[in-house]
């Protein structure tokens, strides 16, 4: 039996939410055995352990029940619902505590160690795992470089995005040239695209944008499981930070690595996408034919002068393909099945 933390997830447009309501409901169509995870509880102060199993008995005593030795999914890092609203609970010596019992898989969604604060030393949660499900392969190549073994690593390659509704075909006809949904906030490059960009409009999508340019049109935000049957525009673009010359900062640099959620959702929508060069998933981009891969925005109008009408509904079959899977949730199921074959021959 495979034992999975079950959390507690609302939807709305935080994307994150999404891929891990998605994860959750392909573990347990993988019939997976559920536990249910610590909720409304206090928010505690960092490392006060004492306090954690004091209000947590419940779920600790749930944590018991489960045989020694049996394998334990988790999604990392673990989310729980606060009282005063959902926050990453800071699971290490929860991880500590499972791995003296039993066998941990974990599903990295973040590595804050690479997204925030490189001092920060997660990395010991990740020695404690059996199997990790990692991004990609420039994800895991990190985790290798700080001497996780490479054998209990498999690749995702890209985030499932499970939907139901039928989205728009494709996106020729569509007005704008390009499509921006996501943290519009953290998002800073977008109040400089350059005017030959703008000339051919873009539609923003998220919450936190407070300009008003021509050639931008704010669309508004929406739930994650509606939007993608909601964006417009010819081609959804991947890129963060604050320059439009490359990505940067530490929102930017993180693409060199993960898997960004808006990619899958751009997919589902049935859109091709314009990626930034070095982010992890251009290599995804390019080998299945999906989209447009740049250096910098300013190189976007002369790269689609180039794409014919033939070419861009090559793309968007291209895409359709790649959606039919991520819909369905294949690429964590082979992530899974994968897994279960290493735990056979080990």
């Amino acid at each position: 039996m495979i034992y999975f933390l079950s959390e507690n997830t609302s939807t709305g447009t935080n994307a994150g939410n999404k891929a891990r309501m998605d994860t959750e409901a392909i573990l347990q169509e993988k019939n997976y055995c559920s536990i249910e995870g610590p909720k409304s509880i206090k928010r505690l102060k960092h490392g006060n352990k004492l306090s954690f199993f004091l209000k947590n008995n419940n779920f600790l005593r749930r944590l018991n029940k489960i045989p020694k030795n049996e394998y334990i999914v988790v999604q990392y890092p673990f989310l729980v619902s606060y009282k005063n609203g959902e926050g990453w609970l800071d699971c290490s010596f929860i991880l500590e505590r499972l791995a003296k019992k039993n066998k941990l898989i974990l599903i990295i969604h973040d590595i804050d160690q690479l997204r925030f604060d490189r001092s920060r030393d997660n990395l010991s949660d990740f020695k404690l795992a059996s199997y990790i499900i990692s991004h990609n392969q420039k994800m895991t190549n990190y985790l290798i470089s700080n001497k996780i073994d490479k054998n209990k690593i498999v690749n995702l390659e890209i985030f499932d995005y499970l939907i139901s509704a039928e989205n728009i075909s494709n996106h020729y006809e569509d007005n704008a040239l390009l499509c921006y949904a996501g943290n519009l906030k953290k998002s800073k490059f977008i109040y400089s695209f350059p005017t030959e960009l703008k000339k051919l409009k873009i539609n923003l999508y998220g919450n936190g944008y407070t300009g008003s340019q021509t050639g931008l049109d704010y669309k508004g935000a929406f739930p994650s499981d509606k939007i993608s049957s909601l964006i417009r525009g010819k081609y959804g673009l991947i890129w963060d930070g604050e320059r439009i010359d490359t990505c940067s900062g530490n929102v930017g640099n993180y693409l060199r690595y993960n898997n960004p959620h808006k990619l899958s959702m751009y997919i589902v929508a049935n859109m091709p996408v314009i990626i930034w060069s070095k982010a992890a998933e251009a290599e995804f981009v390019k080998k299945n034919g999906i989209g447009i891969v740049i250096n910098s925005l300013s190189e976007i109008p002369e790269k689609i002068n180039g794409v014919s009408k033939d070419d861009y509904l090559k793309m968007n079959s291209a895409v359709k393909a790649v959606k039919s899977k991520i819909e369905n949730g294949k690429f964590l199921l082979n992530a899974l099945s994968e897994i279960e074959s290493r735990m056979k021959n080990a």
